[in-house]
């Protein structure tokens, strides 16, 4: 009874057993019926392929896996390690930090917005090409490093000429960048000037870490953050600490426009910050540029010094001598006098910018014919220019001149002019008149109608 009992226990076991075998095998199944359902049933009584259609077969199939597939670029590379696709992440979230602030509603949609997206990107694109690219000369392209380096050749060149005592001991504050130049760059040109400075001059530097360090306190309910010495006193402290009696600020620019490299230097006292010495320098203006290109920048102080050497150059009062020839009408065959002429004037400007000009001459006729006349012009002439001054263009003047013309016992005549002259730089000018001799006779026949002078002018 017992093993009945026993063999009805495993009966009913073995049903549950498979009822359930079949409950998990049948989606299988029938998942495997449903994708099978097109596939053709291939006989088993075609002969076996021989070797040479099994080669055959491998190579179709390989050309079939070489094929293209759509969305698939033939020239994709192969998956990247994982430390590759991490750069990949981090070049892709340094871009995102680049790009401007998306606004919360989504892409720009607006004209406005779309036309600020774009200039903000190709505002980022022009510094990144901007710190790429190589200044260039008349002679050939130099590299902004060694820009750098001659401007810092420049300033050691001034600074070892300088009492060191007021400079030294030095301590490096700050070194600031324009916007299109890197931090890297920066850092090479801070160590290239401190290490020139250290080893070609008498100035001892020393670096100010706390002058660029970052602080954060919390003030009441605000969190301040600041960078740097913000207060007088702490810079004096700081001095005191590394036993600096000056601080040096440097700031290094580049403008792309006028394709120049620019840096500025400035020494300042730490006890009451008194500028002990500054000086800009500029890339076309070193001695390295001068050479490598022939052209020579003039500093602001040749310039001044040329300006002042021009206006004492034109004085207010002076003298002006004159060489030239003239004709005076006279009733002849021949038409005229033809003679040579010397003359002596002196004269003085007036006017709010001395634009007048008032003076007294005479000049000498000379005619070497047998019947021919000798005689002065006497005339008093008054003068303005006819354009505005500019210290780097020839001065134009034109007046009347009234006067007489004296030869003696006859020939004696009142003389109406007008004049024209040019000063072409500071001495040397030209002048021509047209003058109205009034008739008058002279070995008895008449002397006198509308006449022409023109005359070479030295001034002083």
């Amino acid at each position: 009874m017992k093993n009945l009992l026993q063999i009805e226990r495993i009966g009913v076991v073995g049903a549950i057993a498979v009822t359930l075998t079949l409950l998990l095998v049948s989606p299988v199944a029938a998942q495997h019926w449903e994708s099978s359902d097109d596939i053709p049933v291939e006989s088993t009584d075609e002969p076996q392929p021989d070797d040479d259609d099994d080669d055959e077969a491998a190579e179709d199939r390989q050309d079939e896996a070489a094929a293209p597939q759509p969305g698939i670029s033939v020239d994709d590379p192969a998956p990247r390690p994982a430390v590759e696709a991490d750069e990949q992440q981090a070049e892709s979230a340094e871009d995102a930090q680049e790009q401007p602030a998306a606004s919360p509603s989504g892409p720009p949609e607006t004209r406005e917005e779309i036309i600020a997206h774009e200039r903000a990107i190709e505002q980022r694109q022009e510094i990144r090409e901007s710190t790429r690219r190589q200044l260039q000369t008349e002679s050939d392209s130099v590299h902004i490093y060694q820009l750098a380096e001659e401007m810092i050749d420049e300033l050691i060149a001034d600074v070892s000429e300088l009492n060191a005592r007021a400079l030294a001991p030095a301590a490096m504050r700050e070194m600031t960048l324009t916007p299109n130049l890197s931090d890297q760059f920066g850092q090479f040109v801070e160590s290239t000037l401190v290490t020139a400075l250290a080893t070609h001059t008498d100035v001892s530097v020393r670096r100010c870490v706390a002058c660029s360090a970052m602080r954060s306190r919390v003030d009441g309910d605000d969190w301040v953050v600041t960078r740097g010495l913000v207060h007088h006193e702490d810079l004096r402290d700081e001095a005191n600490r590394l036993g600096a009696n000056v601080f040096l600020d440097t700031r290094f620019s580049y403008y792309p426009g006028a394709n120049v490299v620019a840096m500025q230097v400035e020494f300042f006292r730490a006890d009451d910050g008194a500028v002990v010495w500054s000086e800009t320098y500029r890339s076309d203006a070193t001695t390295a540029a001068i050479l490598r290109t022939g052209d020579r920048v003039e500093s602001r102080e040749e310039r001044v010094s040329e300006l002042e050497r021009k206006l004492d150059a034109r004085p207010y009062y002076g003298y002006q001598v004159n060489i030239g020839v003239g004709h005076i009408p006279y009733d002849d065959p021949e038409a005229g006098f033809g003679g040579i002429m010397l003359g002596l004037r002196l004269y003085e400007k007036f006017g709010s910018n001395r634009q007048y000009l008032y003076g007294i001459g005479a000049d000498s006729f000379a005619n070497f014919r047998s019947d021919g006349i000798l005689g002065s012009f006497v005339y008093g002439v008054l003068q303005a220019e006819i354009r505005e001054q500019n210290l780097n263009r020839p001065t134009i003047r034109t007046g009347p001149a009234i006067g007489g013309f004296f030869a003696g016992t006859e020939g004696n005549s009142f003389v109406g002019e007008w004049t024209l002259d040019a000063v072409f730089q500071f001495r040397l000018g030209a002048g021509a008149s047209v003058f109205y001799f009034v008739p008058t006779e002279f070995a008895n026949r008449d002397l006198g109608g509308l006449g022409a002078k023109g005359r070479v002018t030295f001034t002083w």
